[in-house]
């Protein structure tokens, strides 16, 4: 379900009948080194939890914006500095006011295509933090969600998450982590690049390459093994284009892609993709841990049969066993 395309494609046709705010452009990623996030959580109710945990909602301030966040807190006995944090980034959303709802109609974030992330982890142990994004749900910002473009505005919303993370009681701030899910892989790996705060990050089916990559890439999603030539339209390439004819300011596209920047990481990375996925490209997943072994960086790499996009299953409950001791063997003794 939640795979970028699908989007797009609704977008692309219902523009012409939509007014388009103009937005400002994306921060690169030495603007987002550079700025300085001063965030504070606000409670705003308690949400109903799950087998392994109780949960609230908060929101905070990313950008002007306010932007909503689901925390899961576990059950079990909260070890002497607190509990570790997983900040849980989510891929796209094909409507985004409508994250977080059941099937049945109800608000219970994250809904039911990630409903497994908080049970699997926080049955591990790890305080989970769900951010939203902007225009998610009822946080602020629906203008944002549209395109390409989305993940590089959402990086900030987790940024200033990240730095709102004291405001959380019974986390322990020495132990960090991070996951990311498609295009929420994206968002977890240019947010690495910023901060140091992040002690580990899983990635799981993610969306990579640059910007121009994934625009082709799903230009082709419906045909792709149709001929292709200059004569053959590009939708998602078109509105790419489009879309940063529009920004509100210059945007220089490579100053914002994680594979051009990746000397700036420091964070060691579990990886996670199927080998036939199309949701998001295998190679992309491959051709990054091949940038990370070219620069002696800690990873792993673990490759799925099958085309799931979403783990489902043992491999679902495996993944997250993998994730679970990796970040374990990167805990503060």
């Amino acid at each position: 379900m939640l795979i970028k395309h699908q989007a797009w494609f609704i977008a692309i046709a219902s523009l012409a009948a939509t007014a388009v705010l103009a937005k400002p452009p994306p921060l690169s990623i030495d603007e987002l080194r550079a700025e300085t996030f001063d965030t504070r959580l606000e409670f705003v109710r308690d949400v109903e939890g799950g087998a392994s945990f109780d949960a609230q909602l908060v929101s905070y301030i990313s950008a002007g914006l306010k932007v909503h966040a689901l925390i899961a807190t576990p059950r079990g006995n909260k070890p002497a500095g607190g509990f570790p944090v997983l900040v849980a980034n989510h891929g796209h959303h094909p409507d985004p006011p409508r994250y977080g709802i059941t099937a049945e109609g109800v608000d219970w974030r994250p809904g039911d295509y990630y409903r497994a992330i908080p049970e699997l982890y926080a049955a591990m142990g790890f305080l989970v933090v769900v951010p939203d994004y902007r225009g998610h749900s009822d946080s602020e910002g629906f203008q944002y969600t549209d395109g390409i473009l989305e993940s590089l505005y959402y990086t900030e919303d987790v940024l200033a998450l990240l730095a709102a993370l004291g405001d959380v009681a019974d986390a322990d701030l020495e132990s960090v982590f991070m996951w990311g899910h498609s295009m929420g892989g994206e968002v977890t790996l240019r947010a690495l690049l910023a901060t140091d705060v992040v002690k580990g990050a899983s990635l799981w089916s993610s969306v990579g390459g640059e910007i121009w990559d994934q625009a082709f890439y799903y230009s082709r999603y419906e045909a792709p093994l149709a001929v292709d030539g200059a004569e053959h339209p590009k939708d998602v390439m078109d509105k790419l284009r489009e879309d940063i004819a529009g920004l509100d300011g210059p945007f220089a596209w490579e100053q914002s892609e994680p594979l051009r920047h990746l000397e700036h990481l420091t964070t060691p990375l579990i990886i996670h993709h199927a080998i036939e996925d199309r949701g998001a490209a295998y190679v992309w997943s491959a051709r990054l841990a091949k940038e990370l072994y070219l620069r002696s960086r800690r990873y792993e790499f673990h490759t799925y049969a099958g085309d799931d996009h979403m783990f489902k299953g043992a491999d679902l409950e495996e993944a997250a066993r993998r994730d679970g001791a990796f970040f374990r063997s990167l805990m503060v003794r």
